[in-house]
């Protein structure tokens, strides 16, 4: 089985589109469920370090590669690996699906949303449109990618606006930063490795820069909102990629739910990929056994 999984599936979640999706299942009684959600140009096996560990609690992990992402080229012919999307909707229409085929499993067993960078942007906007109604647990957002660290010039916003609508899947390979999403030295050479075999995306399109920053504003203005399941906020203060300081106003804005936040200042991007992953996965643990 890939990463360690003990499924290896495909959801389906329109007439031609098929998803690659991984389940990490204990073998014993299965205490609550992740639905866990990757960041842009990773892959459902990126949660392979934090699926096992949670396994050990009795905690099943399922994860998919999103569209674009890890090996859909591969179940989806004629498409490619790229950091792409038409819309979020899209992204919350598939997170629901997989949602709704697990909880059929599943009927009556705890399910939370496990995501991470622009999974927890996608888990956020979730959770305020088509999700909001669903029994989702609570939600724990790792690093969530509400305002983009790397800045990008006028000119290049402006041409990015125009090529989404004229070739929307154009794309460009931005600034690399595989380096500086973890200090595990070995977790960093695997992303590279997976870079290679055309697993990991290093190219992101046109239509996603447009869309990612839509959907920011939308999760930005309305989080405030937020009413329902409780979250847990995870947020790396050396991140490259995600501003942290925009992440925790945003999440501090909620009051009419249960929340927490914490921060780990030493932290490059990926927290459940990091040296001190073992102390936040013992945070999530505690998190979850208090609801």
């Amino acid at each position: 089985m890939l990463y360690s999984a003990t499924r290896n599936d495909v959801l389906s979640v329109g007439e031609k589109t098929k998803l690659p999706s991984y389940a990490w299942i204990p073998e014993g009684e299965v205490k609550a469920i992740f639905i866990a959600i990757h960041g842009g140009m990773a892959h459902g096996g990126d949660w392979e370090t934090t699926a096992l560990f949670f396994k050990d609690k009795g905690i099943a992990t399922y994860a998919l590669d999103l569209r674009w992402h890890g090996l859909f080229p591969e179940y989806n012919p004629g498409e490619k690996n790229v950091f792409h999307i038409d819309s979020y909707d899209t992204y919350a229409n598939d997170i629901h699906k997989h949602y709704e085929s697990i909880r059929d499993e599943n009927p009556n067993t705890p399910i939370f949303i496990l995501s991470h960078s622009n999974g927890a942007l996608i888990s956020l906007y979730y959770g305020l449109t088509i999700g909001k109604d669903s029994d989702i647990k609570g939600y724990i957002t790792s690093s969530p990618w509400l305002v983009n660290r790397v800045k990008v010039s006028a000119p290049l916003t402006l041409a990015a606006k125009i090529l989404a609508f004229i070739k929307p899947t154009f794309s460009i390979k931005p600034e690399p930063l595989t380096d500086v999403l973890t200090h595990d030295a070995e977790i960093t050479a695997n992303h590279h490795k997976f870079e290679e075999l055309g697993i990991r995306g290093t190219t992101a399109s046109a239509r996603l820069s447009v869309e990612s920053v839509k959907t920011q504003k939308f999760v930005l203005d309305n989080i405030k909102n937020w009413d329902h399941s409780p979250i847990l906020g995870i947020i790396a203060g050396d991140d490259h990629l995600a501003d942290p300081e925009s992440s925790i106003n945003a999440l501090n804005s909620i009051s009419a739910v249960r929340k927490k936040i914490l921060t780990y200042p030493q932290n490059y991007h990926e927290n459940f990929n990091e040296l001190n992953r073992l102390e936040v996965f013992d945070e999530i643990w505690n998190w979850m056994n208090s609801l």
